[in-house]
């Protein structure tokens, strides 16, 4: 037997049943504490993930309304760029349309 084996045995026999007991409370407390703290942890994890989500969800409708103002942004600025090339088709329409030129392009 070694030394630790011989030193645990003569440790243990000097305690009396109430210093187990005791031991063995504060053993239970200190895993008490512990679990304790974990639980707290996860807690505030959850909760921290749920107000994230409900802070989007309150996000929500100022985010749709950026998007719904560059999408009608981008209609307008495609309807603009509409319109011009109509106009630039319609003179070009014009200018081929003149009996002048058509003989001149032939």
């Amino acid at each position: 037997m070694d030394s630790w084996q011989k030193w645990r045995i003569v440790c243990l026999s000097m305690m009396s049943v109430e210093d187990v007991e005791d031991m063995y409370i504060i053993g239970c407390l200190i895993s008490g504490f512990l679990l304790f703290g974990v639980s707290g942890y996860l807690a505030y994890r959850e909760i921290w993930t749920m107000s994230a989500a409900v802070l989007a969800i309150v996000r929500l409708p100022g985010m749709c309304d950026g998007i719904f103002r560059a999408i009608s942004t981008q209609t307008e600025m495609l309807r603009e760029l509409n319109r011009r090339l109509d106009v630039i088709l319609t003179q070009d329409r014009r200018q081929v349309a003149v009996p002048g030129l058509r003989g001149e392009m032939g």
